[in-house]
Order: C-alpha cells, then sequence, then structure tokens
C-alpha cells in the first residue's frame, strides 16, 4: 500500500470518529432541548389563550353586573326593560342577542339584534337560573347558525326572586383569540370539559380520536403539558370553576420534523466529510508537485522580464516558503524598476522645466532687445523732427493769430496746426518710451482719486461718441505706492483705447472699477468693444503694434503703459473676446499701513 493511500485511511478514520461519537451525542441532547423548548412554548400559547378568552369574558361579566346594579330590572317596565338590552348590546359588542328573564321564568325582554331566533337562548339563559348572585355563568349551545354561547348573571330582586340577565356570544370574539394562540403546524381548541367547543387553525391537524385521547387527561384546574401518543400538547384553563380551558395541539410529526432534517443535515454531513477527505488525500501529494512546477513557471518568467509576477501563498510548508522568497525577490526587482523609471522621469520633467525657463528668458531677451532697439530709433527720430515740427507749430500759430475770421487761408492753418500738435505728441510719447527716466516720484496715493483724475480728461470725448461710462469707485479707495501722472497716463491710454474699440457699437459701455484683493490693488478698465483677435492677443504690449482702424493711431499705448506698470512692480493682464469686448487689469502692490 502507497504512503498515499495510508495517509488517505488515516484521515478517514481520524475524521469519521469525533463526528460519529460527537454528533449523535449532540443530536440528542438537541431533541431533548427542542422538546422543552416546545412543550414551554405551546404552554405559554395555551395560557395566553385562556388569559384573553377570560378578560373577554370578564368585560361581559362587568358590563352585565354594572348594568343590572343600575338600572334594577325588576323595577322597570317593558320599554325600560328593552331599552335596558339596547344599552347592554352597545357596551357588549360581541353580543348578537340579549334577555331578561324574570324570577318567574317568563322572558321580559329579548334583543336579537337582527341575528337568527332567540328560543334556544332564551332555554340556556333560563337552565341558568340556579346560578350564585354576583357570578357569571356559561352555558354553550348549537342552534341554527352553530355554535353559540350564553353569558349569565343572575340579580336579586326585592321578593327574593332572581332575574336573570343573559348575551348569547358567537364564536368569533372567541375564535380572534384562539387564531393568536395557534402554534406553526398546530391548532387551538376551547374545550367544556372534554367536548371540544371551538377550534381553530384551519380544519385542526388532530384527528378526533387524538382530541379525545388528550382530553381525557386534562385536569380542568390545573394548567399543564400533556402528550399523547402521536401528539404535543399544552392545556390552560380559564378559571377554577367552570372546568373550560385552552387546548394549543400539534402533531408529533410536525413538532419533530427539525429534528428528522437534522438527522438527515447529519447522515448527509459525514458522507460529504468522507468524500471530501477522500479526495483530500489523493490531491495532497499532487498540491506539491503541483506547487514545485508553478515555482519553475515564475522563474521563466521573472527570467523573461515578467516582473510583476507573483506565487500564490497559502499555508507554512515547504512549497509555502519557497514561495514566499521568489514573490520578495521579485518585489524587490520590480521596486528597483520603478525607482529607475522615476528617475528618469523626474529627470526628463526637469529638462522640460529648465528648457521652458530657457525659453521665457529668451523671449524676454529679444522683447528687451525690441524695446530698447525701438526706443533708440524713436529718440532720433523724435529729436530729428522734434526742432522743425517746433518751427511749423510756431509759424502756424502766428499766422492764425495774423489771419482774421473768414478767411480762406484760416481753414488751411488750422487743420496745419492740429496735425502739428498731433506729430508733437506723437514725438513726445517715442521720447517718453524711449528715454532712459529717472525712477518715478512714488508715493501713497488713492487709487479711486487717481482713477477719477484720469477719466475726468477722457469721460467727455468717450460720451461724444455716445459710449457710456460707468464707475465702481470705492470712496475712500484702496491706497498704493506710485507716481499719479504716469498711473494717470497708464489709464487714459487705456480709455483711449476703449473709446475706440466701442466706436460704431450702438449702446456699447465702458466701465471702470477699483478693488483691493489680498495684497494688490487691482484698477479693471472692461469695454463693450469689438475685441481682440486670439491671434493678435500675444503682440498687442509690442511698440507700434495695433489693431485700430485709425491710420494716427501708431501703437505706443500699450507699451508705454506696460513700462509705467513694471516700473511700480505691478502687471498687466487682457482678457477679450471678438465680437464682445476686453478687459484690461492693473494690479499694483498695495500700499504699507502708516507707522
Amino acid at each position: 500500500m502507497t504512503l498515499q493511500r495510508k495517509l488517505a485511511l488515516f484521515v478517514v478514520a481520524a475524521a469519521l470518529a469525533p463526528l460519529v461519537g460527537v454528533a449523535f451525542a449532540v443530536l440528542r441532547a438537541s431533541q431533548d432541548e427542542l422538546a422543552r423548548r416546545a412543550a414551554g412554548e405551546h404552554a405559554a400559547r395555551a395560557r395566553a389563550g385562556a388569559v384573553a378568552i377570560a378578560a373577554e369574558l370578564a368585560a361581559v361579566d362587568g358590563a352585565l353586573g354594572g348594568l343590572a346594579e343600575t338600572w334594577r330590572p325588576d323595577r322597570l317596565g317593558e320599554e325600560e326593560l328593552r331599552g335596558m338590552l339596547v344599552v347592554l348590546a352597545r357596551q357588549v359588542p360581541s353580543a348578537n342577542a340579549s334577555a331578561i328573564v324574570d324570577g318567574g321564568g317568563s322572558a321580559r325582554a329579548v334583543f336579537a339584534g337582527g341575528r337568527g331566533g332567540t328560543e334556544r337562548f332564551v332555554e340556556a339563559v333560563r337552565s341558568s337560573r340556579e346560578a350564585p348572585d354576583g357570578r357569571l355563568v356559561l352555558s354553550a349551545y348549537d342552534d341554527a347558525d352553530g355554535w353559540q354561547l350564553a353569558a349569565v348573571r343572575a340579580v336579586p330582586a326585592r321578593d327574593g326572586r332572581r332575574w336573570l340577565v343573559g348575551v348569547r356570544l358567537g364564536p368569533e370574539a372567541a375564535r380572534r383569540r384562539l387564531d393568536a394562540s395557534v402554534p406553526e403546524g398546530g391548532a387551538a381548541y376551547l374545550l367544556d370539559g372534554a367536548r371540544v367547543l371551538l377550534a381553530s387553525g384551519g380544519a385542526g391537524p388532530l384527528q378526533p380520536e387524538q382530541r379525545a385521547e388528550l382530553a381525557g387527561r386534562l385536569e380542568p384546574a390545573r394548567a399543564a403539558v400533556v402528550q399523547g401518543q402521536h401528539v404535543l400538547a399544552a392545556w390552560a384553563p380559564l378559571d377554577d370553576g367552570t372546568g373550560w380551558g385552552v387546548l394549543v395541539a400539534v402533531p408529533a410529526a410536525t413538532a419533530n420534523a427539525q429534528l428528522v432534517a437534522m438527522r438527515r443535515g447529519v447522515l448527509v454531513a459525514s458522507g460529504l466529510v468522507l468524500a471530501a477527505v477522500l479526495a483530500a488525500s489523493f490531491l495532497l501529494g499532487r498540491g506539491t508537485v503541483a506547487g514545485l512546477a508553478r515555482i519553475e513557471a515564475a522563474a521563466r518568467a521573472l527570467g523573461g522580464g515578467e516582473l510583476a509576477v507573483r506565487l500564490p501563498v497559502s499555508g507554512s510548508d515547504e512549497v509555502a516558503q519557497v514561495s514566499r522568497t521568489f514573490n520578495a525577490m521579485a518585489e524587490e526587482l520590480q521596486r528597483a524598476r520603478q525607482k529607475l523609471e522615476r528617475w528618469n522621469e523626474e529627470l526628463h520633467q526637469e529638462v522640460e522645466a529648465r528648457t521652458a525657463e530657457l525659453r521665457a528668458a529668451q523671449a524676454q531677451l529679444v522683447e528687451a532687445q525690441k524695446l530698447a532697439a525701438i526706443g533708440q530709433l524713436g529718440a532720433g527720430v523724435a529729436h530729428e523732427i522734434n526742432n522743425p515740427l517746433t518751427g511749423i507749430l510756431g509759424n502756424a500759430q502766428l499766422l492764425l493769430e495774423s489771419a482774421a475770421a473768414g478767411q480762406p487761408d484760416r481753414e488751411l492753418l488750422e487743420s496745419i496746426e492740429k496735425l502739428a500738435r498731433r506729430c508733437r505728441d506723437i514725438t513726445q510719447n517715442l521720447l517718453r518710451f524711449s528715454e532712459q527716466r529717472a525712477d518715478p516720484s512714488f508715493q501713497d496715493l488713492d487709487a479711486s482719486r487717481v482713477v477719477r483724475d484720469a477719466l475726468s480728461l477722457a469721460r467727455g470725448q468717450i460720451e461724444a461718441d455716445g459710449v457710456a461710462v460707468e464707475t465702481e469707485l470705492p470712496a475712500p479707495g484702496p491706497r498704493v505706492r506710485g507716481d499719479a501722472g504716469h498711473l494717470a497716463q497708464v489709464l487714459l491710454n487705456l480709455l483711449s483705447n476703449a473709446r475706440t474699440a466701442c466706436q460704431g457699437r450702438p449702446g456699447a459701455r465702458v466701465r471702470l472699477s477699483v478693488a483691493r484683493e489680498g495684497d494688490e490693488v487691482r484698477i479693471v478698465v472692461q469695454d463693450g468693444g469689438k475685441g481682440i483677435a486670439p491671434e493678435h492677443l500675444p503682440r498687442i504690449f509690442e511698440p507700434f503694434f495695433t489693431t485700430k482702424d485709425q491710420w494716427s493711431n501708431v501703437g505706443l499705448g500699450l507699451s508705454v503703459s506696460y513700462r509705467i506698470v513694471s516700473e511700480h512692480g505691478g502687471r498687466i493682464s487682457v482678457e477679450s473676446r471678438v465680437g464682445e469686448g476686453s478687459t484690461f487689469t492693473v494690479c499694483l502692490p498695495a500700499a504699507l499701513p502708516a507707522g
């Protein structure tokens, strides 16, 4: 016999011995516990049903006693007695008839409530004449409507005889109480001694001979658990005198169904365990060989560069230990590769970042060189033009003073003066842009006031073109440190551009606002003009670049403005959409508080 078969037999014996020995002992203990719990549950249901029906009858007894004591039927006439029964029917909703019998046995009043005959009911009331005073007497009988219950109470009269007041209770109220006591798969019965008055739970699982077998063993005055040959039941009396009670019963086959299922489960489990042990014994030997084959395949994959390969690890045998060591080696190699890849990526990003910085620095250098070259050119042109231009302007003004109004040449002289002034302004802008000026005269300024002063110079021209001006300038405004004249020049340039952009656009507006945001003061000039094309935005701060339609605009305003804002340690930005307008934002450092 091979070692694998010996191991299989040993495992089978080791597995089945405790299973057979312990399982059946546990099964026997479970059977006893199940029977005990079932008996307790049935007894509790029987007591609950008996208490519920007794409470119903106590309510009827209280209603009868209270009405008889209040009305005194021996002192009432026929109509009053009938009215008494109507009141009684309202106080006892479960009653379907009521009657009053005098001391001579005559029915003085009967109230049927529209249900069936009352002859048998009246006879049941008369038969309770020997009932003791102040105590409810129950009497069950059958009539055309089925089983009925007469509840009667005797009331002493003035002549020494006793009157009887009774109500007829149908099975509905008692059945509702019994329905709450029906166990699963069983039935509940209302008994009068050994006679079954009412059954609940369908037709009931007990045969007549089984009910008789249990009824013969009941003790009317004591609650108990009773068992027959095929029945598990519990009995609870309503009280100590009537002999009535509630019986809850379940067939033994139903009560022991769980136990039978448990036995079958144990047998099935035993078979499954045996099959599993046999299968495990045959697979155990093959498992070691399969584990070694997996290790070989993983080693080949790792040698081929697949560093993500891992071996499944389970247990603590030698195969599992080798698998853990292999996985640790593979993880270390994978971490080393990831570290190298991460270094390469970081190096690549660093190279790209440095390259971007070099490109930005180169662009700034090109811009600075361009501005310097244009500045030198502008300075030379301005100096060469400024002297002759001064003579032209002076001579034109002298000729205007000597020319009388209405002369044909006066209009030409005025045009010459206007154009000369325009040329002078251009040359001054060129000189201002190109000259190496001293540091501006910085002082604490009210940003709102600077904007108002600049707007006062340009508002007339803007509104003359039909463009509305809106402002949002707090008073006092946020403080900035700068040169009021230079900042006013920036604002005038921006307002001039806004005015030109809004010309010919009905309903266009120019809006100015000042606000402090953190450590900066933002001055915003927004217009509803024609906007700037996206391809032109990168060039708008270049000297002599313009998108305006008028030939006189030489494109120095934004260049000068950019230079002034930079001198103040700030920045200027623009957002624009074609057909919607442009928004220029000047950001300047806020002035530090005094002290």
